[in-house]
């Protein structure tokens, strides 16, 4: 008996003119699959959803709007829904896309779909932002989503370069791998841009290959990202109390972590990743080296305290209780 292969998703986000709908309609022309799309609109009246190209004949698919507001605001119920339609129809998508709105925060929208129920039918494939070249440093200046959108994605289109000249281009693709350090930067125009690059990188998959170059203590617009690394396995019960202190207490604070684990008595390497307070820790096929390193992006964080404790998970060092923490008997 053959399992039916999960549907991968892939998250489109970026400020209001980026280019995002422009991405979805190349995608959708080039993709050569039949593509399923969630488009979430800020406001009552849908404009992106009637943009969005509809194909004739087998490429056909179906275009689910969501009207009202962000799907950081309304919560995650509309999503589902969509989401389920599409699974349920006659002829489900093979691919879904989710255009979210110029204004939405990404996270809710990670956290659905790395939801155990909704991971069972789809697969969470990228995220990707859509940056305007040419407007970048005026629009992270003035909008704060911006640095948000960023620090999430695992793949940058930095859009509308044929309006930008080659000293600012160069000034914006530093400052994105500044605030995007896990991601890819893809320069385009008109959001076109190879399809090996967008589609299917299975970003969230356990098997996951990642290229990209981590920035080592970055910095930009209150957002900061440093690499942690161990030769030498984790202890358990010390990564948990790790896990538990310094990323899953400070959903505010600690927004994306992303790396690969050697865990003591676990023979295969885990892939880690984690948004806000919604975390997966998956085997892979490899087997363990024996060595971590993970990247971790927040805001307002104390590096010498996240390599001290990393570094004490190494050595198995793992917290007691004070003498003030129990009280001796009278």
């Amino acid at each position: 008996m053959r399992f039916r292969r999960r549907i991968p998703v892939t998250i489109i986000g970026g400020f209001l003119g980026s280019g995002k709908t422009t991405l979805v309609n190349y995608l959708i022309q080039h993709g050569g699959k039949r593509f399923g799309v969630v488009v979430n609109e800020f406001g009552d009246l849908g404009v992106d959803g009637a943009l969005i190209q509809r194909l004739e004949g087998n490429g056909s698919g179906e275009i689910m709007e969501l009207a009202g507001g962000c799907l950081c605001c309304v919560g995650r119920e509309d999503l589902v829904r969509a989401l389920v339609l599409l699974a349920r129809a006659p002829n489900p998508p093979e691919y879904v896309l989710i255009e979210l709105s110029g204004l939405a925060d990404p996270v809710p929208v990670l956290q659905t779909l790395l939801d155990p129920e909704v991971r069972a039918v789809f697969e969470t494939d990228g995220l990707i932002t859509v940056v305007d070249a040419r407007n970048f440093f005026s629009t992270l200046e003035q909008n704060s989503e911006t640095a948000l959108q960023l620090a999430y994605c695992n793949t940058v289109v930095l859009n509308k370069a044929d309006l930008a000249d080659t000293e600012l281009l160069e000034d914006v693709e530093n400052a994105v791998q500044q605030l995007s350090p896990l991601a890819q930067v893809v320069v385009t125009t008109r959001s076109s841009a190879p399809l090996e690059k967008l589609l299917n990188l299975r970003a969230f998959d356990p098997e996951f290959e990642d290229k990209t170059r981590a920035h080592e203590h970055a910095h930009t617009q209150g957002v900061s990202s440093f690499s942690l690394h161990a030769d030498a396995p984790l202890d358990l019960v010390a990564w948990q109390w790790f896990l538990q202190d310094l990323i899953l207490s400070k959903p505010t604070e600690v927004l994306r972590v992303k790396g690969w684990l050697s865990l003591e008595g676990i023979p295969e390497k885990v892939l880690f990743q984690a948004v806000r307070d919604i975390f997966t820790a998956e085997a892979t096929t490899q087997k363990s080296d024996g060595r971590s390193s993970i990247v971790v992006i927040g805001r307002n964080l104390d590096e010498g305290e996240y390599r001290s404790r990393f570094a004490d998970a190494v050595k198995k060092v793992v917290p007691v209780l004070t003498r003030h923490s129990v009280l001796p008997n009278s």
